[in-house]
């Protein structure tokens, strides 16, 4: 009998210390997409050391908070190059019950962006032909100006993916002209004749 209550014991106690780990409320959590980090440190995390490690657990950043309420902390390591790092996140810092908790991020290179593709040609003594390709939104904006940068013409376009455009100049050097092309992302092409 007195086995059993034993056993019946143990296993009320296994029970009610299991409940009590999985009700546990974790003091910090970390989330990473597109080179961003984003750590949240929790009411109850107390003194906490935050630190961003590379893979040799060189400190590349460190700093010490003190949490009285829930609390955000964003990290951006998209200058840095491409590979894994560390989020190292101490909580209760001098405290018998210190918690250290290390995550792993990996940040990756952003695709470059592609140059505006803007070509001009002179046509004959009076004209000259742009064409612009690849535009991703529609919204070109054409500004023609002189050699004294006095403006000749402005055009706004809003085709999308591509468009060619013929101007005629009377009494004007073509050599004298200067087209400068922006598309809506504000990339910037300056053609010369």
């Amino acid at each position: 009998m007195k086995t059993l209550l034993t056993l019946a014991l143990a296993a009320t106690l296994g029970v009610s210390s299991y409940a009590n780990a999985s009700n546990e409320k974790a003091l910090a959590e970390v989330r990473a997409k597109d080179n961003k980090v984003s750590v949240t440190l929790r009411e109850g995390a107390g003194k906490v050391r935050l630190a961003i490690l590379d893979t040799d657990g060189k400190k590349l950043h460190q700093q010490t908070l003190h949490v009285k309420n829930d609390l955000r902390v964003p990290y951006d390591l998209s200058e840095l190059p491409e590979g894994e790092y560390m989020v190292m996140i101490e909580s209760n810092i001098n405290q018998p019950f210190s918690e250290k908790e290390v995550f792993t991020v990996e940040t990756k290179s952003a695709p470059k962006a592609l140059p505006l593709m803007a070509y001009g040609k002179v046509i004959d003594d009076e004209s000259i032909k742009l064409t612009v390709i690849g535009l991703e939104e529609p919204g070109v904006k054409v500004q023609i100006t002189d050699s004294n940068g006095k403006s000749l013409y402005v055009d706004k376009i809003d085709e999308p993916e591509a468009f060619t455009r013929v101007y005629n100049f009377k009494n004007i050097d073509l050599k004298d002209v200067f087209v400068k092309v922006t598309d809506k992302k504000g990339r910037v092409k300056n053609l010369y004749f």
